[in-house]
């Protein structure tokens, strides 16, 4: 089979499950290659991209469509695809990236130093040193931690009523209400 001949079979289905399922199907059924399983962006979709002759990928995605039944979303076969047309997927699904090879292969050349003289390195540890807080810190320290208020209505940091919360959560309720009320 020439490269160029290949037709390529995409079949997107719902859940990483689903896929797997309907590739297993797929590989087991015709004489096709697993290209991809690529992770679509929103839903839980997943498309299975597949490789092989024009009759071998047909069949494969017709069977695939009836093995995943509600959670199939759509299919597509394109035979004799244009050149790029396999190079457009996002990616393969349970590939990792691969660290990026050393730009600089040659080594770095070691430092020149007199035999005579032995080096000393430090291995003591690094100390870090904290400052003692003065007042003015602790009072700014003070005004930060306050608490804060989740009632709307009294604004009280002790009401335990959240906002949305019915109102006669609020501590402050009768009080509250009773000012409304007396006009």
């Amino acid at each position: 089979m020439r490269k160029d001949m290949e037709t390529l079979g995409y079949i997107e289905v719902t859940g990483l499950s689903t896929a797997l399922v309907v590739a297993d199907k797929m590989l087991k059924t015709a004489a096709v290659e697993l290209s991809a399983l690529e992770n679509t962006k929103g839903g839980g979709w997943i498309t299975v991209v597949i490789k092989g002759d024009v009759a071998a990928v047909s069949v494969a995605i017709e069977i695939g469509k009836e093995a995943v039944g509600d959670a199939f979303v759509s299919s597509a076969v394109l035979a004799n695809p244009a050149p790029g047309i396999d190079g457009l997927s996002q990616g393969d699904l349970f590939t990792t990236p691969q660290p990026d090879p050393d730009p600089d292969p040659t080594p770095a050349a070691a430092p020149v130093t007199d035999a005579a003289e032995p080096s000393v390195t430090s291995t003591a540890p690094q100390v870090e040193v904290i400052q003692p807080k003065t007042v003015a810190h602790q009072a700014d320290d003070a005004a930060v931690k306050k608490p804060q208020a989740t009632c709307n209505l009294c604004g009280d940091p002790a009401c335990p009523r959240k906002l949305g919360e019915p109102r006669k959560k609020c501590i402050h309720y009768r009080e509250l209400f009773n000012q409304d009320h007396k006009k």
